[in-house]
């Protein structure tokens, strides 16, 4: 049953909160997908901050020039599917490139990524590089290793020279015939 006039702009309107609030998103051709790996890959995009959602095309690219967004990265054909990233501008390229290689029926087209503020249309290769970057925290967790270790290293031979002063101590003692 074809959708009315209201229902389409409410589409179009949940469209563009989605694109307001997304940090990355991923589009891609799922012609030829089956119906229970979709289903799994919504699930991974829930668990991951993300969502997957099947869009119809002329809606998508009317949310798309609403928000004054590079509507030439959205000349696609085919189905059309959106993994947005809300948390994680990263996160729907490493799901996108995950699914891609289990799923040779999922093809990237391209993406957008939000930098410094403004979205940025990405292509395949674009959303490959993306896909291969380290996650969000492992990129916090090396940056923190990267600041503790010399912190670390000071702390070790400030205590070096502690434990050297007991130890001349200690065999001063022995030497004089204490115990």
């Amino acid at each position: 049953m074809p959708k009315t006039k209201g229902q389409k702009q409410a589409m179009i309107a949940g469209m563009e909160e989605r694109l307001e609030k997304m940090q990355g998103a991923v589009f891609a051709d799922f012609t030829g997908c089956d119906v229970h790996a979709l289903e799994e890959l919504r699930i991974a995009a829930r668990q991951n901050g993300c969502e997957y959602l099947v869009v119809k095309k002329t809606l998508f690219n009317r949310a798309v020039t609403a928000r004054n967004m590079p509507a030439d990265a959205m000349r696609i054909d085919g189905a059309l599917s959106v993994l947005f990233g809300f948390s994680d501008a990263v996160a729907p390229a490493k799901l996108a490139k995950t699914f891609a290689k289990a799923h040779d029926a999922f093809k990237v087209l391209g993406g957008f990524m939000r930098e410094q503020g403004a979205m940025t249309a990405v292509d395949v290769a674009g959303v490959r590089t993306l896909g291969d970057l380290p996650s969000r925290n492992e990129l916090i967790a090396k940056a923190v290793g990267s600041i503790a270790a010399p912190l670390r290293g000071l702390v070790g031979v400030l205590q070096g020279n502690h434990r050297n002063l007991v130890g001349v101590l200690a065999a001063i003692q022995r030497q004089r015939g204490g115990v």
